[in-house]
């Protein structure tokens, strides 16, 4: 997957962080009707980045695109439940500490933010996230049969219920090392 696919996926893994954002951002904004400046910028560029990153993943979670992708038989399934909780335990509630009411705040969450995303991307970090949950995809741990009858183990990220799937063929396009993404299916 490409570099902006997984940049917009580190920026939309944080949507609950933006949400509260926003709320505080427009709660200061109506309050304080004077000193606005670092509010105002930072509602635009959150609804900005949004909407950018949303239709890069639309695109590429809902492209369908055969090419790049590999064939594998499921061979067992294992549904993975707390990983999107798990993630916002441990990633977004900390960056709560931040004051975005003032720039200060503002330039030491985006140091911190930077930094992650540049690491999370320099080094093919998947983050889960809860609008792909939204977007009723699911997480499963599988273990698969390629087509030279080899198995391999592999995260999946799928919009199908895995469960039922077993000794069903599925297309799988890597997202990085550990994930890949259910992109097309056929009955053969």
């Amino acid at each position: 997957m490409s570099k902006l696919f997984l940049m917009s996926l580190y920026y939309i893994s944080f949507a609950p962080l933006w949400v509260s954002v926003l709320f505080i951002d427009i709660k200061s904004i109506v309050e304080n009707s004077e000193k606005v400046c670092a509010e105002t910028i930072g509602v635009t560029a959150i609804l900005v980045l949004s909407l950018i990153c949303l239709s890069i993943l639309f695109f590429e979670l809902f492209a369908n695109k055969k090419e790049g992708t590999n064939r594998y038989e499921i061979k067992s399934v294992k549904e993975e439940k707390s990983i999107t909780a798990e993630y916002l335990l441990s990633y977004i509630l900390p960056l709560f500490a931040f004051d975005f009411t003032t720039w200060e705040g503002v330039i030491l969450f985006m140091i911190f933010f930077v930094t992650l995303g540049f690491l999370c991307i320099k080094h093919n970090y998947f983050s889960v996230n809860v609008v792909l949950e939204i977007m009723n995809f699911g997480f499963y741990a599988c273990v698969l049969e390629n087509e030279d009858n080899i198995p391999v183990e592999k995260l999946i990220i799928s919009r199908r219920k895995l469960n039922g799937c077993i000794g069903d063929n599925i297309y799988l396009k890597a997202i990085n090392n550990d994930f890949s993404l259910d992109v097309e299916w056929k009955s053969e």
